[in-house]
């Protein structure tokens, strides 16, 4: 139950917004093998003038943040961030405007729903 953030700092279309969250998406399907109702998947534009980016990043750069459960492998990861890279390329993204950061926190550390502390703890 991957709870995705992807951040910019210009304004897109709803169309590459929407393509922007159906990549990281579909990443997460192929690389976690996440169930396919697992969707927390949140988008937010920056004013670039609130949002520091590295110098020699573009207009593009795009930050990927991701909390989810321990577990994955390190090659599970790593096919995560080349599925996301190919498919950003696809909407103008270069790898070097990408950066993505995995967080993982134990499961004891997640309420699913209706304070409930999630199954299997």
């Amino acid at each position: 139950m991957p709870l995705t953030l992807i951040e910019v700092c210009r304004k897109r279309s709803d169309y590459e917004v929407e393509q922007l969250l159906e990549s990281v998406y579909e990443a997460q399907l192929i690389a976690f093998n996440v169930p396919t109702s697992d969707r927390q998947l949140r988008y937010v534009e920056h004013d670039p003038k609130r949002f520091f980016t590295p110098p020699d990043s573009s207009e593009n750069f795009t930050l990927v943040t991701i909390q989810m459960f321990p577990g994955r492998t390190e090659l599970a990861k790593q096919l995560f961030f080349q599925e996301i890279i190919k498919r950003f390329a696809t909407l103008g993204i270069q790898d070097t405007d990408i950066f993505i950061g995995l967080n993982e926190a134990p499961r004891e550390n997640w309420c699913i729903r209706n304070g409930r502390p999630f199954p299997g703890i």
